[in-house]
This record gives C-alpha cells, structure tokens and sequence, in this order.
C-alpha cells in the first residue's frame, strides 16, 4: 500500500455539531501537516452547511449534490425487493426487542445508503492512498461496507454515548461483524470504549477532543454574578434541569442571573426552546433568565462570567465544557454517561462534579462557587492548565500517529 497523502473524513452532516467541529479541526490542522484533505457529506445540500468551522483549504463533497437518481432496476432492487426482505425482517426483531442479525442490519444499510456506498467504493478504488476517517451514523457503517476488500486504511470514531447506539438496528450485532474492516477505532472516553464488542474496542485508542485555536487567553480575575451555559439546544442537554436548579439557587442568591447562549438544531430542539421558555415563565424568571442566540463572540462575551454549566444527561466530550475550562471559567458539569465530564475534571480541583438530573446538588454546586472565591480561583486556575494537553496541535499528531 503506498503511504497515505490523502485523508478523507465522511460524516452526515455539517450543521455547527460538536463531532463535526472536531472533525474540521482536525482536517485543517492534517492539511497544515501534508495531507490532502477532504470532507464528504452523506445528507447535507449546500444550504444547510454551517462553513463557520471549515477551513478553506479542505475541500467540501455534499453527496445528494452529485449522486445521480436510482435507475429502473436500482428502484425495483433496492426500493422493492431488498426493502421488503429487510425491513420486514428487521421491524419484527425490533417489534419483539430482540438484536436485529448484522445481515439483515446491513441489508437495510445498503437499501437506505446503495448510493453513496458505492460512491465511496469507487473513489477509494481509484485513490488506494487515500485513508479514510468515518465520524458518526450513517458514516461509519456506510466507510465499513465501501471499503471492504480495499487497502485503504480505515479509522471510526463514533462520538456521543455508545450505549444508545447499542440497542439500534446497526448496533451490536452489526458492529461485531463489520467494523472488523477498521484498521483503528478512537473512543473520547475509556468508558465509551468498554461498550463495544472486545474485538472492537481492542482496535482502540483514547483520543480527547481538541481545543479551538483562538480560544482568548485564561481569565482569573473578579468576575460577574452572571452563571452561563452554552450549547446546542436539546433534549440531552437537560437545560429544564439546569432552570429549576437556578430557580433554587436564587432564592439565597437573588442578585445572579442565567445566561444560556444556544440554537435549536433541528424541530425537536424548538420544541425543547419553547418548553424552556415556558418554565422560566412559570419560575418568574424572565428577567433573570436569558435565552441568547449563538455567538462566534462566545468565549469572549463570558470570559468575565461567575461560573459554566453543563447539565446534560448524556454527553460524549463536551466541547463546550473543555472551552469553558480552557478559558478559566469555573464548571460544574453533570458526571452523565459516557464519563467525558469525569476524564477531564478532577472533582474539586478543576471543577465540580454533581450527578445527573439532580438539581439541589447542582445548586448546592453553584453555592459552593458563588459562596468561596478562593474555590473559585483555585477551579479556574486549574481548569485552564487543559489548553497545553487538549491543544489541537498534540490532539492531531496522536490522530496522525493512527493514519
């Protein structure tokens, strides 16, 4: 196999995520080490692209711009047959709660994914150079069909908690077989690593998530009475959780206010936004409580702030939470599957650990900041010693080590 000048990382989507984040770091800073780099999109068309993260010098693939429409066959194939053996087979092992066989979760596969399987089949055929990064589903299974027999080296990262991803149509079963192809697996977290199959999880390495690069320097100085959040707006974000806490925490400390800076993704997280704006209605909060749109100014707008919380029920390696560390800013993050809060915060040390879903503990944390300054200080301090470990610089040449 010649050595690997290109590297192609494949994802669903590009729409401002924290995976796809990671993704268009580490791609620009493969670039700036050699590579060719380029990224393919298996869902997105050009409007629903957010660019803010993507380098200029990767180039950009959007698969449903380029693949051409199924043929009469290809319709009676894959939209008739094959349909109709898959997924009547895997609706009744999913209608009795059993694992769904990895054939007929991968006949599914490929009744949903034929196109871009085969595209990417074709392009690595053509490019046996190139290694291929696959981040998120439909992506990884999609690289592990495509690549079958090929020499293209073949690295997965599934992000988020596998634990969920377990229980689905192309979990276990189908993972047990097929990720076999992987030359190399990175989990974010050890945890997340012992969910899968041992034949899997042995192809591992633990990688953490890198740090932006024009982070604004540590701030430990004297800082607001303003507690803030920000994040993409979700369920799995529990941000009713973190409201109710704050509603309790005001009533000893009447003169701080919440600021939650994030954006709705998709229906459901409108959904969520309005439940949200609802409870803090209910509390009396609307004017301690502000639900802000997304800033590019993020870090630089709560730098000064009292304290960062994260609330989520499940989380894989928060982004936003290594940023609001890196910065200096003192966290309390839920210790929420699959342990990406607890890899990087040392309770007590570099912030504050409190257990998910539980909002007088998360009070009594904020207390704990609110009430000690020295606390404060120390958590700060320490929190902004990750920016050397996390730096994009070490986290891509461990990357570049696996390709």
């Amino acid at each position: 196999m010649p050595d690997t000048k290109k590297v192609l990382l494949l994802l669903p989507h590009m729409i401002g995520g924290g995976a796809e984040r990671v993704g268009a770091l580490l791609m620009d800073a493969f670039y700036r080490n050699g590579y060719a780099a380029e990224i393919a999109l298996t869902s997105d068309r050009a409007g629903d692209v957010v660019r803010g993260d993507l380098s200029e010098n990767v180039g950009l693939t959007l698969l449903p711009e380029i693949l051409p429409p199924d043929g009469i066959w290809d319709r009676i194939r894959y939209g008739l047959l094959l349909r109709i053996y898959a997924q009547v087979l895997c609706n009744l092992f999913e209608l009795f709660r059993r694992p769904v066989p990895a054939r007929f979760a991968k006949a599914s596969l490929y009744v949903q994914y034929h196109r871009e399987i085969a595209w990417l089949k074709a392009k690595l055929q053509n490019e046996p150079g190139t290694a291929v990064i696959a981040f998120l589903q439909p992506a990884v299974p999609i690289a592990m069909l495509a690549s079958r027999g090929l020499p293209n080296r073949v690295l997965f990262s599934e992000r988020g908690d596998p634990n969920r991803l377990m229980a689905k149509r192309y979990g276990k079963e189908f993972i047990q077989k097929y990720y076999l192809r992987a030359d190399a697996a990175v989990f974010q977290t050890e945890a997340a690593r012992g969910v899968y199959p041992q034949n899997i999880a042995e192809k591992g390495e633990v990688i953490p998530n890198p740090l932006k690069t024009d982070l604004p320097a540590p701030y430990c100085g004297e800082r607001s009475k303003r507690i803030v959040t920000f994040c993409r707006i979700s369920r799995e974000k529990n941000l009713p959780m973190l409201t109710e806490a704050f509603a309790l925490f005001r009533q000893s400390h009447p003169d701080y206010t919440l600021g939650i800076y994030g954006d709705a993704g998709n229906e459901d997280g409108e959904r969520v936004k309005t439940e949200l704006e609802t409870l803090i209605r209910s509390k009396g909060l609307e004017h301690a409580v502000s639900l802000l749109p997304f800033s590019g100014s993020v870090h630089e707008d709560v730098l000064r702030d009292a304290m960062y919380i994260n609330s989520s029920d499940r989380e894989g390696l928060s982004n936003a939470m290594l940023e609001a560390l890196a910065v200096g800013l003192p966290c309390v993050c839920t210790d929420c599957p699959v342990g990406g809060a607890r890899s990087v915060i040392r309770d007590g040390e570099n912030g504050l650990l409190v257990p998910v879903g539980d909002r007088e503990a998360l009070c009594s944390a904020m207390a704990r900041i609110a009430d000690d300054p020295a606390l404060a200080a120390k958590l700060s301090r320490n929190a902004a010693a990750l920016r050397t470990d996390l730096s994009l610089e070490n986290v891509s040449k461990k990357w570049m080590e696996l390709l």
